[in-house]
C-alpha cells in the first residue's frame, strides 16, 4: 500500500475502501465456484455421467479386398470375393460355457465340435478368432444371429475372402495364404495378426502390393457396447492387381504334358522289368518344366508336379491334408528348388568354354579336328581320383568325332579330354576353374533372382568351395579336397554340381541370345483395381557375357543337329518339318543306390530353344527319376514346342534311351 500527500500537507489514505471491495468480490467468486462444483458433482452429476458414458467412441476395422492376380491376358487367377464368415470374440466368451457354445455352433454348421474347435485354435491366441474356412450362406448367418443369446461372442461378418479360379493350375507360382508367423511379423509391418497373408509364390513375393489398406467404421457406443450412432467411415483401399507374364493356356498345356511324361516314364520302367532282371527303381512321381522368353526373361509357363490347390489354404488347411501334401513334396516348386545334376545339358557350357578359350583335347587345335569317341578313357591324376571313365555307349565306341559331333552324340570322351587339357594347363592356378567361371557367368551356380521366394542357388564345385566345405562342413568333402577327377565330372554335368531347371533355362537363353543374361520374372506389371498401370516390370539385364557371334552361331547349329540326328532325334520325329526350327540338348544324370539300399533312377533332362535362328523361347524339362533324357524329357519338350509353334500336340512316344 502507498500513501499520498496533498499540496496542503494533509495525509489521506485512498486504497482502504478498494481493499474491502476486492475482498467482497473474491468471497463472492469463491461462493459461486463452490456452488457450481456442488451442482456438477451432486445435483447434475448423475445426468452428466450418463451423457459422458454415451460419448464413448469405438472403431471397427473394415478389411481391404486383396488385389487380383491375373495372367498376361487379364484372365483372373486369384481374386477377393464377398463372403460371410464367423468371428468369435473370446473376450465375450466365458471359458465355462465355451464347450457348449462351440457345440451349438457346430450343430448349426453341421460339423463336428472337434472341427470347430480345431479351427478356433488355428487362429492363434488373439482375442478375435476369424473362421474364413466356414464361409456361410445367408440362411446360416440368420440362424446364428437368431441364436446370439446362446452364442455369446459369436457373430457374423461380411469380409472379402480369397478365391482361386483355376483349381491347382499354376499353384506353385500363385502360392497360398495363411496367418502370419513370428518370422512374417518381423519381415512385414502387420498390425492385425488375424489377417491372412501370402505365404508362398506371388502371394508372398508381392504381398505389399496385394494387401491393400484397411478402412474403419467409427461409432459412438454406450458402456454395454450398444451402438448409439455412426460417426463416420474410412473406406478401405483395395490391393493392387499383379499382372503375370504367364499365360493360362500355355500353363495348362505344360502341366498336362508333365503328367503324360511321368506316365511315360513309369510305363518304360514296367517294360524294363518285364524284359529281364534289373534293379527295381522307384516310381516316377515328380517333374517340372519352364518356358521362358529368351530376350526378356519373361516366364510364359512354370509347372511343377505334384502340385496343390491354393484354395485349400483359405481359412486354414487341416493337419492330415497338410501332412499328405508335405509327404508328397507338393509344396516344392521344382523349377526353382529342384536341384539335380544337369548331366549332359551342361556340355553346352563346356562347349562354349572350349570355343571361347580355344581349349580342345590334346593334339587338337580346332573344333573341326576329330578324336576317337572310344568306349572308355583311362587317366591317372596321381591322386585319389578314379582312373577309368566310361562313355554312355560302353562297351561300344562311337567313332571319330569333333566338337560338333560330340555335342550331337553327347560324347563324354571328348568333353573329358577338354577337362584334361584344362587340368594340364591350369591345375592349381587361377585359371583352373575356367569352366566354372563360364558356367557362373551364364547363370549356373548362382541365384537367377527370379521374383519368387525360396529359390535354391544350386552348387557348382571348385577348389575354393571344397576348401570352404573342408573348413565349415567337413562331412561334405573328402580330406584331400578338390581333385582332378572332380573337374572331369563337372564338365559333363555330374559330381559336385546341382542346378535348377530355371538356372539351365537362363544359361541356354544367355548363350544363344549372344551373352545377355536376363533376370527371369513371373510378374509383368502392378495395376490399380481399375486397371491403371502403377508399375511396369521391364526386362532387367543382370550382366552381359562376351561370347563371340561365331560361337553363338556354331552352338545354335549343333543344338539343331541334336534333334535332327543326335540323341533327341527319335523324340522329335513327330515335329516333322518344324524340327529345323528347334535346337536343344538331352541329359541323363546318373542313377544311384542310397545308403538305405534304395535304387534311384536317373534324372531325365532336356533344354532347348526355338526358333533356333532367332531364339524366342527356351524350354527346360526335368523329370526326377525319369530315366533317360532322350527317352522321356525330350518327348515332353517336343510336345511343348509343338504347342509353342502352333501345330497339333501329339501324344508322347518314348525317344532313344541314351546317355545311360
Amino acid at each position: 500500500m502507498s500513501d499520498t500527500r496533498r499540496p496542503d500537507g494533509r495525509e489521506q489514505v485512498t486504497n482502504s475502501w478498494r481493499v474491502g471491495i476486492l475482498a467482497l468480490l473474491f468471497t463472492g467468486a469463491l461462493s459461486i465456484l463452490f456452488f457450481r462444483l456442488w451442482f456438477v458433482q451432486l445435483a447434475a452429476g448423475p445426468e452428466w455421467l450418463v451423457e459422458a458414458d454415451q460419448n464413448i467412441v469405438s472403431s471397427e476395422s473394415i478389411a481391404a479386398p486383396r488385389g487380383d492376380i491375373v495372367d498376361r491376358n487379364g484372365m483372373v487367377l486369384a481374386t477377393s470375393v464377398p463372403g460371410l464368415i464367423i468371428e468369435i470374440d473370446r473376450s465375450l466368451l466365458p471359458i465355462e460355457v465355451e464347450d457348449d457354445v462351440l457345440q451349438r455352433l457346430a450343430a448349426i454348421l453341421e460339423l463336428s465340435p472337434v472341427e470347430v474347435r480345431q479351427a478356433v485354435e488355428r487362429t492363434g491366441s488373439g482375442e478375435v478368432a476369424a473362421l474364413p474356412e466356414f464361409e456361410i450362406d445367408a440362411d446360416t448367418a440368420y440362424l446364428i444371429m437368431e441364436q446370439r443369446a446362446t452364442l455369446p461372442g459369436v457373430t457374423v461378418r461380411a469380409l472379402p475372402v480369397r478365391g482361386y479360379t483355376q483349381g491347382s493350375l499354376m499353384g506353385h507360382v500363385l502360392g497360398h495364404m495363411g496367418l502370419p508367423s513370428p518370422g512374417d511379423l518381423e519381415r512385414l509391418p502387420i498390425a492385425d495378426t488375424n489377417t491372412p497373408i501370402g505365404k508362398l509364390g506371388v502371394e508372398r513375393e508381392y504381398e505389399e502390393f496385394l494387401r491393400g489398406a484397411p478402412g474403419k467404421h467409427v461409432y459412438r457406443i454406450n458402456p454395454e457396447g450398444a451402438i448409439l450412432e455412426e460417426i463416420g467411415t474410412v473406406d478401405p483401399t483395395p490391393g493392387a492387381t499383379v499382372r503375370l507374364t504367364l499365360d493360362v493356356e500355355a500353363q495348362a498345356e505344360v502341366e498336362r504334358i508333365l503328367v503324360e511324361a511321368i506316365e511315360l516314364s513309369n510305363a518304360l520302367k514296367e517294360t524294363r522289368e518285364e524284359e529281364g532282371p534289373a534293379e527295381t527303381p522307384q516310381p516316377t512321381e515328380r517333374a517340372t518344366a519352364v518356358v521362358m522368353e529368351v530376350n526378356t526373361g519373361a516366364i510364359l509357363a512354370m509347372a511343377s508336379y505334384p502340385t496343390f490347390e491354393p484354395q485349400a489354404f483359405v481359412g486354414g488347411i487341416d493337419v492330415d491334408s497338410f501332412e499328405e501334401l508335405s509327404e508328397r513334396q507338393a509344396f516344392n516348386n521344382l523349377a526353382i528348388q529342384g536341384v539335380k545334376p544337369p548331366a549332359s545339358t551342361f556340355k553346352s557350357i563346356t562347349y562354349v568354354t572350349a570355343m571361347e578359350e580355344n581349349i580342345f583335347p590334346e593334339g587338337v587345335s580346332s573344333p573341326e579336328e576329330t578324336i576317337e569317341c572310344s568306349s572308355q578313357l583311362a587317366h591317372d591324376f596321381g591322386d585319389d581320383s578314379q582312373h577309368l571313365w566310361r562313355n554312355w555307349t560302353y562297351p561300344e565306341s562311337d567313332g571319330r568325332q569333333n566338337l560338333h559331333d560330340a555335342l550331337r552324340r553327347s560324347c563324354n570322351i571328348y568333353f573329358w579330354e577338354v577337362a584334361l587339357s584344362v587340368w594340364r594347363a591350369y591345375a592349381r592356378t587361377d585359371r583352373e576353374g575356367i569352366v566354372q567361371e563360364w558356367a557362373r557367368a551364364v547363370g549356373v551356380g548362382r541365384p537367377t533372382q527370379v521374383d519368387l521366394p525360396f529359390e535354391h542357388e544350386g552348387i557348382l564345385g571348385d577348389r575354393q568351395l571344397f576348401e570352404e566345405w573342408r573348413e565349415n562342413q567337413p562331412w561334405r568333402v573328402r580330406a584331400e579336397g578338390w581333385l582332378g577327377g572332380d573337374l572331369m565330372n563337372i564338365v559333363v554335368g555330374q559330381g559336385p554340381i546341382v542346378a535348377t531347371p530355371l538356372q539351365m533355362a537362363v544359361a541356354y537363353a544367355s548363350m544363344l541370345n549372344g551373352g545377355t543374361v536376363y533376370q527371369p520374372r513371373v510378374a509383368d506389371a502392378i495395376e490399380t483395381s481399375d486397371g491403371e498401370r502403377l508399375r511396369t516390370l521391364e526386362p532387367r539385364v543382370l550382366r552381359s557375357v562376351d561370347i563371340s557371334p561365331e560361337t553363338v552361331a556354331s552352338l545354335r547349329s549343333d543344338l539343331t543337329s541334336v534333334v535332327r540326328s543326335g540323341t533327341a532325334r527319335r523324340a522329335f520325329e513327330d515335329l516333322g518339318g518344324l524340327v529345323e526350327l528347334v535346337g536343344g540338348k538331352t541329359g541323363t544324370a546318373q542313377s544311384f543306390t542310397d545308403q538305405e539300399g534304395v535304387f534311384h533312377d536317373s534324372t531325365a533332362w532336356f533344354v532347348g530353344v526355338a526358333p533356333i535362328d532367332a531364339p524366342r523361347w527356351v524350354v527346360a524339362v526335368m523329370v526326377d527319376e525319369g530315366g533317360s533324357g532322350g527317352a522321356v524329357a525330350a518327348p515332353a519338350a517336343r510336345a511343348i514346342f509343338q504347342y509353342l509353334l502352333g501345330t497339333d500336340v501329339t501324344p508322347l512316344v518314348a525317344g532313344e534311351d541314351t546317355e545311360r
